[in-house]
């Protein structure tokens, strides 16, 4: 199989049915197409795929179908040469381009067996393995170029487990056609949704992010800052916006409880981890976004300044339960949410944050008991008539810290419906 940025004049299925590859022009994409088969000759293959010419783009049909199977067809093929087109005779530094695409992210991750060549055909960087991704120092120059640790480039399972962190790896990267940066995520996270070409790209980035919540309720993908999707407001409007992972806040101290307080605790901590254990599963319906979360009503807030260049507006705000924080947003809040009860500051929940425990023993409530006095990523949220809310966007990660453990105590579980 081939991997490659599409450049100027590729061949269509229209360009080559009928004709032999060597017959045809050898400008642009057509010559890169026979350089591709001449190459898989080369290597006792009688059989290439290239998606320029092996998918009839003109039938809605088959993009449907090849836009949701293309991961394993990656997947499944014996070797898949990769070419840096851009990248003279082992220029290093140059290949770049490749690694800011949307669809090579897959072509990256899918294979098992990848040779890596130049737009000359030599092998990159005169890596002279079978196969580089069992290539030691080509793992650390992939790693070094993507974020990505060696062990998922090299072992790599489609699904929706650890969405943040696949995210983040498509958040630098681009396409042409705007849709297609949620549409080359489809394989990568083995979901298959309709292709809508005219949506928007946040449109169709909001129902990946729906599905990936409704089949496993990973909160994960709400950590985000930035602008909010007119899709749905717990949603970013770009992908850009899970460029940065979120900071690990276990360095701050948590208020230890002495041995009478924990047990003054014990009765209070398990009505919570009851009320934890019960809640739903997050989930997307009808537009709304159902998430249990516990709740902290904010009682005060503060404009603290205003920078107009960018412009951002900083804000401090006192919530019961939390120590006052401070926030950036990027728009003013309204005149509305100043008013007392108007704003909630949530921790997102999902009960397999408990563990993998069936009871609440002695254990397991000092480690809930600690969990829930870190710090964490608190979402900012309003309330709309109807007892609904949406997410105000902020420009940095929320980190709110716990006052003390008997007010975690008095916080309350709710299941919230979000637009």
């Amino acid at each position: 199989m081939f991997s490659h940025r599409w450049g100027e004049d590729e061949p269509l299925l229209r360009d080559v049915e009928g004709h032999s590859v060597y017959d045809l022009s050898t400008k642009g994409g057509f010559g890169k197409l026979q350089a591709f088969c001449l190459r898989a000759c080369k290597e006792d293959y009688l059989w290439a795929w290239s998606d320029t010419c092996c998918i009839d783009k003109d039938s809605s049909a088959e993009l449907q179908e090849a836009i949701g199977s293309m991961f394993t067809w990656y997947r499944r093929h014996q070797l898949c040469f990769e070419v840096f087109h851009f990248v003279p005779n082992n220029h290093a530094g140059q290949e770049r381009e490749w690694f800011q695409r949307g669809w090579t992210l897959q072509e990256l991750l899918a294979p098992r067996t990848v040779l890596f060549y130049t737009r000359n055909w030599s092998l990159y960087r005169n890596f002279s393995s079978s196969n580089h991704k069992a290539d030691v120092g080509v793992l650390e120059e992939l790693e070094q170029k993507t974020g990505i640790e060696s062990r998922f480039l090299t072992n790599f399972s489609a699904g929706t487990d650890d969405a943040r962190s696949r995210l983040q790896w498509a958040s630098s990267r681009c396409t042409t056609r705007p849709e297609d940066i949620a549409y080359s995520l489809f394989g990568i996270f083995h979901l298959h949704l309709p292709i809508l070409y005219g949506e928007s790209a946040a449109n169709a980035l909001g129902h990946l992010l729906a599905e990936i919540i409704s089949q496993s309720g990973d909160i994960s993908v709400l950590d985000w800052v930035g602008e909010s999707s007119p899709f749905h407001s717990c949603f970013p409007a770009h992908i850009t916006s899970y460029q940065k992972l979120p900071p690990s806040l276990s360095q701050y101290n948590t208020a230890k409880p002495s041995l009478m307080m924990r047990l003054l605790l014990s009765i209070s901590m398990r009505r919570l981890y009851h009320s934890l254990e019960k809640s739903p599963l997050p989930r997307f319906i009808n537009g709304r976004l159902i998430l249990p979360c516990i709740t902290h009503r904010v009682v005060r807030v503060q404009l603290k300044g205003i920078d107009p260049p960018v412009p951002s507006y900083m804000y401090k705000i006192w919530a019961s339960g939390l120590r006052p924080l401070e926030i950036e947003l990027p728009d003013k809040l309204e005149d509305v949410a100043m008013e007392q009860g108007a704003l909630q500051l949530i921790r997102p929940w999902h009960s397999k944050l408990l563990g993998p425990s069936a009871k609440l023993d002695a254990m397991s409530e000092k480690q809930l008991l600690t969990m829930l006095g870190r710090p964490f990523n608190a979402l900012l949220l309003m309330k709309l008539p109807h007892n609904e809310y949406k997410r105000v966007a902020s420009s940095t990660l929320i980190a709110a810290q716990p006052v003390s453990p008997g007010a975690i105590l008095k916080c309350k579980v709710r299941t919230l419906s979000i637009v």
